[in-house]
C-alpha cells in the first residue's frame, strides 16, 4: 500500500509554465478554493478540521490574512461568535485556537499579547496565496489552474454573523478578481498569437468563474468558431441552453441566440487548422520526453487544467469501447469503394490527392447536396484506380469553409490534408441546364494542371453528367501522374438525388450527435432507391450502435446476399454491424482489418479497425495500425476536432501493453479542447506508474471543468437510453479504480472522496440524474460505504427493474455486505437474461460477484465466458472486484494481450 507521497514525505512544490519553476519548502497546504483540505507537512490528509466548519473557517481567515500582520481577538470573536457576549466569545475563541493547536502543532499559530493572533506563513500556506504569487509572477496558466471552484464553497456553520458574512464576500471577490485577471490575459495572450483553440479554453473557464456573464460565453463560441470548429462553439451554446431552461426556466439572451445561429447556418464543422504534427512513434521508455504535451501546460507533476468530450461511451449492445461503436458506422460511407482488388501496399509512395466539394453557383439552396454528390463520385473513383492516395471526402467537406463561410484556398485545404494535388469545381444553371466545371491543381507548382469541362446536364436530372464528368476528371489525372495507368472506370449506378439528399443529411446528424436522426434519414434515403445499399449499410450500422440488433440485422440479411451485387465496402460494412451487434470481436476485427485495407490512411476505417484490434484485445495490433496514422493530416474526416478516438485508443494499447511511460507522453499530446478525457488519460497512465500524487492532482485540476457531452458511460450496458455525460465525478471515480487496481488503496479513497465531494456539491437536479447516481455508487462502493451505495442503487431499479446495471450492482453490493441469500437471487436473475438482450454484461456482473464471494474458479470461468460473449478487456482490468483472482495463472492468461 503506497503512502500519499512515496517515502512517506512531501516533495517541494513545483508548478510553474515552462521554463520557470517556484519552489517553497515544506509547509502545511491548506486547500479553500473548491474542496476544503488540509495537508500535514508529511504528505498526509488531515480530516478532521474541514469536517468541522468553524474551526476550519478560523484557520482559513488566519491563513488569509498571514501576510498582513495580526488578527485583534475582539474581531475574531465578533466575526465567529456573534451571538455570545464578549467574555464568552473570547473563550470560545480560545477554546478553537487550543483545538487548532492540537490538531496542527504548536508553532503553526502565534500569538503577540494577549490581544492579537495569526499564523506562521513559513508553517503553513493556502492557494490563495500560490495563486497571488504566481498572478504576480506572470504565469497566469498556474494562478487559473489553482482556482478549483469557489473560496470556502458551501462553508456554514451556525450563528454565522454579518461581519463574517461581509469578510467573506469581500474576499471571495477578491480571489475572483485575481483569477479573471489571469484568465483575460492568458486568452488575450493565445488570441494574438493565433492560438484560438487555447484562447477559446481560457475564455471557456472564464466562463464557468462567472457563469451569470454571457459575455464569456460568446467569446469562447466565437473563438471556437474562429479555429474553425463550429461543433465545439454550439455545444457550449446547447449546454448553456439546458442549464438556464433547468435551473432559471429562462433563455439565453438574444444576442447569444444571434451568435449561435449564426454558427449553425453555416452548416459546417471544420477541424481547427493545427501544426502539423507527425505520426505516433512507439518510442522505449527512456526516450519519452515527457513535456512534449503543449506550450501552455505545466510538468506532468504540477496540477494542470485542461479545457471540452472523455472517452466515448463504453456500452453494449452499443458497444463499451470508444472507436468502435462510433466509428464502425463510418465504412457505411458511400465513396469507399473497391472494383479493383490490388495490393494495397501499391498505394505507398503515391502522392494524395483531394477532391474539393464542389461550389454550388447555380443560387438554388436546392441543388447544395449535389456539390457534395459529385465529390463523392469523383473520389471513389479515383480510389478504385489504385494511381495516388485519396483524401477521405469527409476532410474535405468538413475543412472546405473558413469560418466566414467562404471557400478554404486549395493550396491551404492540401497543406491540411497532405495532398499533392487538388480537383476542384462548381456547377451553374443555365435556364433549364446545368454546367459542370473541374481543374486540376498541382500544389507544388500552385498552377492548374488540367481543366475539365463544361459537362451539361437538365436541372431536372442532374447526376447525368457524374459519369462524364468522373471519367474525364480521372483520364486528367491519371495523365499526370502515370499516363500508363490503367483505368478501371467501371462504376456502379448513380443514385438518384431524392436518395442522395437524406443520405447527406443523415451523415450531417450523425456527426451532431444525433443517431436516431441520422437513422431515420439513412433509411428514408435506402426507401428511396432500394438499389442505394451504401445508405442500407450506414442505416445498419448505426442501428448496431444503438443496439438496435432486429433493424442490423434484417437490413443485412436483405443485402448481404450474393444477388445483390454488393460493392466489397458494403457487403463488408453489413457484416461488421452484425459483429459488432452480437460481440463477435474476433469476426470484427478480420472484417475491420479486411475493409481497412481497401482504403488509404486518410479514412476513418484505421481508427476502426485500430479499435478492433483493442477489443480482441490485441493493443500491438492496434499499434501498428495507429502509427500509419498521422493525426495532423489524416484525421480531417472527423468533426470531433479533438480525435479523441484516436488518442484514446493509442492510450488504451500502450496502458494494455504496460507500457505506462509512452501512455502519459501521448496522454500529454491529447489536444486541449479535450479537458477531461485528457485528465482521464493522463490519471490512469500516473496510477500505473504508481504516481499517485501526481493523479490526485489531475483530478483536482479537473473538478472545476464544466460536464461534457455524451461520450462516455461507466456501465456496459443501458437499453439504449441516451449516453452518460462526462463529469469530473467520472474522472475521479475512473482514477480511483485505476489507483486501486494498482494496489493503492490509500490514493484510490482519496480520489474517489475528491469525486463523492464533487457530486455532493451538485444541485439536487443534477444529483437525481441517473449518470451521477451511478458514479456515486460506484464511488461509494470503493470507499466501503455499502449502505449509502445500495440506497442509491436501489432507487435506480425501482424505477427500471429490468435494468442489467443497476440488479448487477446491487448484487455486487449484497455480496460485499455478507447478504449472500440477495446476492444469489440477484445471480440467478442475471443467469436468466437473454444473451440476445443483454450481451455480455450479465455475464461481467455475474463474474464479479463471484469474485466477491470468494468463488474464484466461477469467477474465472464467467470472466471467459464473457469475453467470448464480446467483453472490453479494459473493462475488465480496471475493476478491483477481480483483485481475489487477478493473480491466478488461468485469469492472467486469460487477460494476457494476444498478438
Amino acid at each position: 500500500m503506497a503512502p500519499f507521497y512515496r517515502g512517506g514525505v512531501a516533495p517541494p512544490f513545483v508548478a510553474g509554465r515552462r521554463g520557470e519553476t517556484y519552489i517553497r519548502s515544506v509547509m502545511i497546504e491548506l486547500s479553500l478554493l473548491g474542496l476544503h483540505a488540509l495537508r500535514g507537512s508529511d504528505g498526509r490528509e488531515l480530516t478532521s478540521l474541514p469536517a468541522q466548519p468553524k474551526r476550519f473557517a478560523l484557520l482559513a481567515c488566519l491563513t488569509l490574512g498571514a501576510g498582513g500582520g495580526y488578527h485583534r481577538r475582539d474581531t475574531l470573536a465578533a466575526m465567529f461568535w456573534p451571538d455570545l457576549d464578549q467574555f464568552a466569545a473570547r473563550r470560545a475563541l480560545r477554546n478553537t485556537l487550543y483545538h487548532l493547536r492540537e490538531a496542527l502543532g504548536d508553532n503553526v499559530v502565534v500569538t503577540r499579547g494577549d490581544d492579537a493572533v495569526s499564523v506562521d506563513p513559513a508553517m503553513i500556506t493556502c492557494d490563495v496565496a500560490r495563486l497571488r504569487a504566481a498572478l504576480a509572477s506572470g504565469a497566469y496558466d498556474v494562478a487559473v489552474d489553482l482556482y478549483r471552484g469557489e473560496l470556502l464553497a458551501g462553508i456554514h456553520f451556525a450563528n454565522a454573523g454579518e461581519v463574517f458574512e461581509e469578510w467573506l464576500s469581500r474576499e471571495r471577490r477578491e480571489v475572483d478578481d485575481l483569477v479573471m485577471q489571469a484568465v483575460r490575459a492568458l486568452v488575450e495572450r493565445d488570441e494574438r498569437a493565433g492560438n484560438f483553440p487555447a484562447a477559446a479554453y481560457w475564455a471557456q473557464r472564464a466562463g464557468t468563474i462567472v457563469p451569470g456573464d454571457e459575455s464569456w460565453l460568446r467569446r469562447a463560441m466565437a473563438l471556437f468558431d474562429r479555429a474553425h470548429d463550429s461543433g465545439s462553439a454550439l455545444r457550449l451554446y446547447d449546454a448553456f441552453v439546458l442549464r438556464l431552461a433547468s435551473e432559471f426556466r429562462t433563455r439565453p439572451s438574444a444576442e447569444t441566440e444571434m451568435l449561435a445561429a449564426r454558427i449553425r447556418a453555416e452548416n459546417r464543422r471544420p477541424p481547427l487548422a493545427e501544426a502539423a504534427t507527425p505520426p505516433i512513434a512507439i518510442v522505449a521508455p527512456a526516450a519519452v520526453d515527457l513535456a512534449i504535451a503543449t506550450p501552455h501546460e505545466p510538468k506532468v507533476d504540477s496540477p494542470v487544467v485542461l479545457p471540452v468530450v472523455p472517452p466515448r461511451r463504453r456500452r453494449w449492445p452499443v458497444p463499451v469501447l470508444v472507436t468502435v461503436a462510433a466509428i464502425a458506422v463510418l465504412g457505411g460511407t458511400w465513396w469507399l469503394r473497391s472494383a479493383r482488388a490490388g495490393d494495397p501496399a501499391a498505394l505507398v509512395g503515391h502522392r494524395r490527392v483531394l477532391v474539393s466539394v464542389f461550389d454550388n453557383r447555380t443560387g438554388d439552396p436546392a441543388l447544395v447536396s449535389l456539390g457534395r454528390m459529385t465529390q463523392d463520385w469523383i473520389a471513389q473513383g479515383i480510389l478504385r484506380t489504385a494511381l495516388v492516395d485519396v483524401v477521405d471526402p469527409r476532410a474535405a467537406n468538413t475543412q472546405s469553409r473558413t469560418a466566414t463561410g467562404s471557400v478554404v484556398d486549395p493550396v491551404t485545404l492540401a497543406h491540411r490534408t497532405g495532398a499533392a494535388f487538388v480537383v476542384s469545381g462548381s456547377y451553374y444553371r443555365s435556364g433549364d441546364t446545368l454546367l459542370f466545371q473541374a481543374a486540376l491543381m498541382d500544389i507544388g507548382s500552385g498552377r492548374i494542371v488540367r481543366a475539365i469541362g463544361p459537362i451539361l446536364a437538365a436541372v431536372k436530372t442532374p447526376v447525368a453528367a457524374l459519369d462524364e464528368l468522373r471519367s474525364r476528371v480521372m483520364t486528367a489525372l491519371s495523365s499526370v501522374v502515370d499516363i500508363h495507368a490503367a483505368q478501371d472506370l467501371d462504376h456502379g449506378e448513380v443514385p438518384p438525388f431524392d436518395a442522395y439528399q437524406p443520405y447527406v443529411e443523415g451523415w450531417d446528424a450523425f456527426w451532431h450527435g444525433d443517431r436516431r436522426r441520422a437513422q431515420a434519414l439513412f433509411l428514408q434515403a435506402a426507401t428511396r432507391d432500394t438499389a442505394f445499399a451504401p445508405a442500407a449499410a450506414a442505416a445498419a450500422t448505426t442501428a448496431a450502435n444503438g443496439g438496435d440488433c432486429g433493424t442490423a440485422d434484417s437490413l443485412a440479411q436483405r443485402f448481404d446476399r450474393p444477388a445483390q451485387h454488393l460493392e466489397r465496402v458494403d457487403r463488408l460494412t453489413f457484416q461488421i454491424a452484425v459483429a459488432l451487434c452480437h460481440g463477435h470481436n474476433d469476426e470484427l476485427l478480420r472484417l475491420a482489418l479486411e475493409r481497412a485495407d481497401l482504403e488509404p490512411a486518410t479514412s476513418s476505417l484505421q481508427i476502426s479497425a485500430a479499435a478492433a484490434a483493442l477489443w480482441t484485445n490485441r493493443p500491438a495490433r492496434a499499434l501498428a495500425i495507429l502509427k500509419r496514422v498521422n493525426p495532423a493530416t489524416d484525421l480531417g474526416w472527423s468533426t470531433d476536432t479533438t480525435h479523441f478516438d484516436y488518442w484514446s485508443d493509442v492510450t488504451e494499447a500502450l496502458h494494455l501493453l504496460g507500457r505506462h511511460d509512452e501512455e502519459l507522453a501521448m496522454a500529454n499530446r491529447v489536444p486541449l479542447s479535450a479537458p477531461l478525457s485528457r485528465a482521464w488519460m493522463r490519471g490512469r497512465a500516473l496510477a500505473a506508474l504508481g504516481r499517485p500524487s501526481a493523479a490526485l492532482a489531475v483530478i483536482d485540476s479537473a473538478l472545476p471543468l464544466p460536464v461534457e457531452m455524451p461520450n462516455v458511460g461507466l456501465a456496459p450496458y443501458t437499453e439504449g437510453r441516451p449516453q452518460y455525460t462526462a463529469t469530473p465525478g467520472w474522472v475521479a471515480d475512473w482514477i480511483a479504480h485505476e489507483l486501486a487496481v494498482h494496489g493503492d488503496t490509500v490514493a484510490a479513497h482519496q480520489a474517489a472522496e475528491r469525486g463523492m465531494a464533487w457530486y455532493r456539491s451538485r444541485s439536487l437536479e443534477e444529483r437525481g440524474t441517473v449518470e451521477e447516481r451511478i458514479v456515486a455508487i460506484r464511488s461509494l462502493e470503493l470507499l466501503g460505504d455499502y449502505d449509502q451505495a445500495t440506497r442509491l442503487a436501489t432507487e435506480l431499479a425501482a424505477a427500471d427493474s429490468n435494468n442489467v446495471d443497476y440488479q448487477g450492482m446491487l448484487a455486487s453490493l449484497a455480496a460485499e455486505q455478507g447478504d449472500t441469500a440477495q446476492a444469489a437471487t440477484l445471480d440467478r436473475w442475471l443467469a436468466a437474461q437473454p444473451v440476445a438482450r443483454v450481451a455480455w454484461s450479465a455475464l461481467i456482473y455475474r463474474a464479479r460477484l463471484a469474485a466477491l464471494m470468494g468463488r474464484p474458479d466461477d469467477a474465472v470461468l464467467r470472466t471467459r465466458d464473457a469475453r467470448d460473449a464480446g467483453a472490453w478487456p479494459l473493462w475488465i482490468h480496471l475493476d478491483p472486484a477481480f483483485a481475489s483472482v487477478r493473480r491466478r495463472p488461468d485469469f492472467v492468461a486469460l487477460m494476457t494481450p494476444r498478438e
